[in-house]
């Protein structure tokens, strides 16, 4: 029986650790719209430095099978070299 294909909508959030920005929580999101409001309203609320929105199809969520995400949107600070590898 083959897998339908799920098409999942998040926001990764970037935070500061002992003055280090690091991956922070990854936020579930209903559509590419309400990823960019959540990545823009993260930042602009202080509760991220950084938030990059993307959009990805899931084949396999099991073995998290699936295509390479499309970034929508970034806002704030982003680690070093991350925004030269966009989509990530």
């Amino acid at each position: 029986m083959a897998l339908k294909p799920i098409v999942a909508h998040n926001v990764q959030l970037f935070v500061l650790v002992k003055g280090k920005l690091v991956a922070g929580n990854l936020v579930s999101c209903r559509d590419p719209e309400d990823a960019c409001r959540t990545a823009e309203h993260k930042v602009q609320s202080g509760r991220a430095i950084g938030a990059a929105a993307f959009t990805r199809t899931i084949v396999d969520p099991e073995y998290d099978d699936g295509s390479e995400p499309t970034t929508l949107a970034t806002f704030g600070r982003l680690p070093p070299g991350l925004a030269d590898n966009l989509p990530f």
